[in-house]
């Protein structure tokens, strides 16, 4: 079971896209400022926090005709743990698998063009 997620934060670099199998998976690294409430006042937490996204289809491909490195986002998506490396010595981490991606207009302005699709 994956664990709804909304978080706000910059790209540290271009997006990437990969194939796995027939699916295209758009993958980027957001990096979100964190802090905590403390006797009323905000404490940003020393060490901002990395998130890994990932997006499929239509979503990816906007993501990736779209963002870069810096640009300020918001992602909504499902959280889940993945694994990686030899079964001695493997390495954990959470990704996002985005379900909504936009660019956080608190931050940035940003052009809107309306994707048409043909059918196939």
């Amino acid at each position: 079971m994956s664990t709804p997620r909304t978080i706000t934060g910059n790209l540290a670099a271009d997006v990437e896209t990969v194939q796995a199998g027939n699916v295209q998976i758009t993958k980027f690294r957001v990096i979100e400022n964190t802090g905590e409430y403390r006797a009323g006042k905000y404490v940003e937490h020393p060490n901002p926090t990395t998130h890994f996204v990932e997006a499929k289809f239509e979503l990816g491909e906007n993501a990736a005709a779209t963002l870069h490195k810096g640009d300020a986002v918001i992602v909504v998506g499902r959280e889940h743990t993945v694994s990686w490396g030899p079964e001695d010595n493997k390495s954990y981490g959470r990704v996002i698998d985005a379900d909504n991606i936009g660019v956080n207009l608190a931050r940035q302005v940003a052009t809107i063009t309306r994707v048409t699709r043909t059918e196939e």
